[in-house]
């Protein structure tokens, strides 16, 4: 099988893996079966690469939230539903960090949404520098 037939098998494995943005674990269990199944270089390569995959589509439906102070329930449902008109979300990790002086950080998948003080700061600071 040449690397590009792999990745392609792979990448279709990953997609069936997923509905609705959560993992079906069944589906994942086949997955890895198929992949083991392959000749040994093959089969360390194609897990190594749907391992990649899993993580990478399930960072897409999880939103990181970052505060300063804990939000309240009602607060973390308010960021979850904006950030549902992009893509489903099916898991909300908050942390806590002081660093960031005020305000909030959201991200899912590679999109971030800065609108936490030192996030502002920065911005002044790149268009004063220039």
């Amino acid at each position: 099988m040449t690397k590009k037939e792999l990745q392609k098998k792979v990448s279709k494995l990953v997609r069936a893996s997923f509905k609705d943005g959560r993992i079906l674990e069944l589906q994942v269990t086949r997955s890895i079966k198929v992949l083991k199944s392959l000749p040994r270089h093959e089969a360390i390569h194609g897990l190594s690469e749907y391992l990649k995959g899993i993580r990478r589509n399930e960072r897409k439906h999880t939103l990181y939230i970052e505060t300063v102070v804990p939000l309240s329930s009602a607060q973390i449902k308010k960021a979850k539903k904006m950030a549902e008109k992009k893509t489903e979300i099916t898991k909300v990790l908050v942390s806590i960090n002081p660093d960031i002086f005020g305000g909030f950080k959201l991200r899912t998948g590679d999109e971030v949404l800065d609108e936490s003080i030192l996030g502002k700061i920065n911005q002044v600071k790149e268009v004063i520098s220039g």
